[in-house]
């Protein structure tokens, strides 16, 4: 029976194969035929469509968050500095 696959590396791509080359090729064929455009692949991509939108809105509210306690504890610190300030200043 004829077949192939696909070994990813870091320095690219190897096909290994069995079986009659001309059949390998044919059925690479038929099966890229099948799952091009198939509902399963519409599916799959707007899964992760999705899920990329709601991973960098995540990501994003986080890093917001991180931003505002920064400058929110900034802003804190010189409010109390003031007021202590204020308060020296009126008790002689």
């Amino acid at each position: 029976m004829a077949g192939m696959r696909a070994v990813h590396k870091k320095n690219g791509t190897t096909f290994k194969y069995s079986g009659d080359l001309k059949e390998t090729i044919e059925k690479a064929e038929k099966e890229l035929k099948e799952k091009e455009g198939t509902t399963q692949w519409l599916f799959l991509k707007w899964q992760y469509d999705n899920a990329r939108k709601a991973f960098e809105k995540y990501n994003r509210r986080l890093e917001d968050l991180k931003d505002f306690i920064k400058l929110a504890k900034e802003e804190l610190a010189k409010r109390e500095e003031a007021a202590g300030h204020g308060r020296d200043n009126t008790n002689p």
